[in-house]
């Protein structure tokens, strides 16, 4: 029981810190995309009035943060890992009787030293990332409060208005009349109604159907559940400033793009028209509700030069595939830059584990230079049954060694250990042992394949499940893990890192 809740402390830190570094990313992604934007909209202005740009950047911040968090991120990041150093409990090796060899065991979960919390638990760096998950938490709760008394607002209006008649389309929209000076809007995601103002059947009757078909026109391009889809993405990300920016920018080219496509191939008269009628509802409604209502949402000065002189020349195609590569290349790059976190165990503090027996197969170090992040046994969030090997600090592409002289069993993407261990080679040697290299980017031999002590087996990586690039390395007898440190030679060279 100690032992599930003190992984369970390590594994929530170690969440913590990861959410705290991929939230910072997230507002840097969502910084650069934002200026991206801007800059491509005053070359282009007419991306101004398309929805996509700002549905991709907003959707390109999302991914900046849900991507920092998968556990095969650091499979992207060109930065080392950062590697957090665990206690662990102490226990005494069981006693041999005089003369009788140590034999190599497998160490059950129960005889394993237990890990503890970070050693560096208390240190600024984790009360922040721990802070932030609740502050987190605190800003996520109020902005569903927020899209809660929204709801409410929209359904109080409802229950105040009469329903009217339906307009006909495509598509057709139910309609409701109440009496307060607003101008006409959707409500509603899924099912839409349209809500009018009493004063709507006041104005003339062209202005009045081209003010039902800029609300057809909303509906048609499924603007209610793109803005919805926003709002989601701008409460989730609340902490993002770029994200506000970006959701206005949605909104007000919801708006431009209806007024285009309602103006599409008509004259100069019926723009005319479609301004006074614009500058009619902004007159009529009150104030204080002008910046919460569909139509009429941005600066109406600028919508009236769109309407009066359209939106200018669009990006060609290929201007837009280089804008939406240089998007998403600013959001890799944000999390290429991002380092990795993983535990490692410092030598001086782990436990002494039962040694394996001494072998006629001569052993040597898997890696030219030698730093151990984790030993065998450690119980942690990650090995709740214990550390079966030993984890080897190195970077993406180094060298992997044979330990000793043998015959590749396998060389595949798959070890029997399960998707985990990512990409694994395993040599079967003269003395009855297995060894097998777990995490590798990619192998150098194939099955059948003779190697000697020394050769290259394969280039370190981080594929599989891990927090960062290293070498994990097992020795197995009769399919079960024996400790690796009692072949000497593989760890005489290991210094904690």
């Amino acid at each position: 029981m100690a032992a599930s809740l003190t992984g369970f402390a390590g594994g929530f830190d170690l969440f913590a810190l990861q959410f705290a570094q991929a939230s910072a990313g997230c507002i840097v992604a969502g910084l650069l995309l934002a200026g991206l934007m801007a800059l491509a909209a005053r070359r282009w202005p007419a991306l101004r009035v398309s929805r996509a740009p700002w549905l991709l950047a907003q959707a390109l911040c999302v991914a900046a943060l849900l991507v920092a968090m998968l556990p095969q991120r650091a499979s992207v990041s060109v930065v080392p890992a950062v590697q957090l150093a665990l206690e662990t409990a102490t226990a005494a090796a069981p006693a041999q009787q005089p003369g009788v060899a140590p034999m190599p065991t497998t160490v059950p979960a129960s005889a394993m030293p237990v890990a503890k919390a970070p050693a560096d638990a208390t240190d600024w760096p984790m009360l922040a990332a721990r802070a932030w998950c609740a502050l987190y938490l605190a800003g996520l709760s109020a902005a569903a409060l927020r899209i809660a008394a929204g709801r409410r607002a929209a359904r109080r209006l409802l229950a105040a208005a009469t329903v009217g008649e339906v307009v006909k389309g495509p598509p057709s929209l139910p309609v409701y009349h109440i009496d307060l000076p607003i101008s006409p809007m959707l409500l509603g995601v899924l099912k839409p109604v349209l809500l009018l103002p009493r004063h709507f059947d006041t104005i003339k009757a062209a202005q009045r159907e081209l003010i039902l078909d800029h609300e057809r026109t909303h509906l048609a391009r499924r603007d209610p559940l793109w803005r919805c889809a926003g709002e989601l993405a701008r409460a989730l990300l609340w902490f993002n400033p770029a994200m506000r920016s970006l959701q206005g920018r949605l909104q007000w080219a919801q708006e431009a793009g209806c007024d285009r496509d309602v103006l599409a191939a008509r004259g100069d008269a019926v723009r005319r028209v479609y301004a006074g009628a614009l500058v009619d509802q902004f007159r009529r409604q009150q104030p204080p509700l002008a910046g919460a209502l569909a139509f009429g949402a941005g600066e109406l000065a600028e919508r009236m030069r769109l309407i009066r002189d359209g939106q200018g020349a669009a990006p060609r195609q290929a201007a837009r595939l280089a804008l939406m590569l240089g998007a998403a290349c600013t959001v890799g790059a944000v999390l290429a830059l991002q380092p990795a976190y993983a535990w490692r165990t410092p030598l001086s503090s782990t436990a002494a584990m039962p040694a394996a027996a001494p072998f006629d197969v001569a052993y040597r170090a898997p890696l030219a230079v030698m730093h151990l992040n984790s030993r065998f046994g450690v119980v942690s969030s990650r090995t709740p049954d214990g550390h079966h090997g030993v984890d080897l600090r190195a970077r993406r592409g180094t060298p992997v060694l044979a330990v000793a002289d043998g015959v590749v069993e396998t060389s595949s993407d798959l070890d029997a250990g399960g998707a985990k261990y990512g990409k694994t080679v395993t040599i079967a040697h003269a003395d009855g042992h297995r060894s097998v290299y777990a995490h590798l980017d990619s192998r150098k031999v194939a099955a059948g394949d003779t190697v000697h002590a020394g050769q290259v087996i394969a280039l370190s990586g981080a594929s599989g499940k891990v927090s960062g690039p290293h070498l994990h390395l097992e020795l197995r007898e009769h399919g079960q893990p024996v400790d690796p440190a009692g072949v000497a030679a593989v760890l005489e060279a290991a210094t904690p890192h």
